[in-house]
């Protein structure tokens, strides 16, 4: 087994996370590939190679995954990635230009990662979640969102952590903003209700002891959640293909 860095370049299929929708029985192998640092964690992203082998099924092997990958076939949220190991994560756009399709990185009912095509109108916009907020030198507002971006913005009361951003891709401009507040839809992440959108009825301001929360109705049934747990899509309708 190869060593980069001190690490592993690979995990046992066993051990993989419960978000990766994968075969794990010893005869389709005992090892696969683990995902480089990157924008996403590795419980919310899976390695490209996966994803064009065992999720798209572009590929038998993982040889001609990465022949497809090296070849500068697949673009994630509108630039090539050549690293079969790079992590591909929730609501990113992975573009396949040869065959003219377009998916995005959603979750099904199991809370796994999977693909799902989606119009090729939308190969240009991503939704990412506001996860940091700071001040910088010269007074200007850095925000940080989920899947590693930065912004800088002069507002610092336009846009709140826990808020969703509607960006163009490649060049990260910013479209429209969607307010982590009642009225707001919001895709589940966790339990249940994993891959679905409700309505936030309500958010619970979070203190020393508690965490943020939100009370959201998601097909009829109403719950409270931690804010984290959610990731709001848009206001009235979602603002992308789920």
């Amino acid at each position: 087994m190869a060593l980069v860095g001190g690490g592993s370049r690979h995990l046992k299929r066993l051990a993989a996370p419960a978000s990766w929708k994968i075969k794990r029985k010893r005869r389709f192998g005992t090892w696969i590939v683990k995902p480089i640092p990157g924008p996403h964690p590795m419980e919310r992203s899976v390695p490209l190679r996966v994803l064009i082998r065992d999720l798209l099924e572009l590929a038998y092997t993982t040889k001609e995954a990465d022949r497809i990958i090296r070849a500068g076939e697949v673009l994630v949220d509108g630039r090539v990635r050549k690293n079969p190991r790079f992590p591909v994560g929730l609501f990113d756009v992975v573009e396949i230009p040869k065959l003219k399709k377009v998916y995005r990185i959603i979750l099904d009912d199991k809370g796994r990662i999977v693909p799902k095509e989606v119009p090729e109108s939308e190969r240009n916009v991503k939704i990412v979640r506001v996860e940091r907020k700071k001040t910088i030198k010269g007074g200007k507002i850095q925000i940080g969102t989920h899947d590693g971006r930065t912004f800088l913005i002069d507002d610092k009361d336009s846009i709140h952590v826990g808020d969703a951003i509607k960006i163009q891709l490649p060049d990260q401009k910013i479209l429209e903003i969607y307010p982590l507040g009642k009225g707001s839809l919001a895709y589940v992440l966790s339990g249940r209700h994993a891959g679905t959108v409700g309505t936030i009825e309500d958010v619970i301001p979070g203190d020393v002891v508690r965490e943020r929360a939100v009370v959201i109705t998601v097909g009829g049934d109403r719950m409270q959640t931690a804010a984290r747990n959610v990731f709001v899509v848009g206001v009235q309708n979602p603002a992308i293909t789920l």
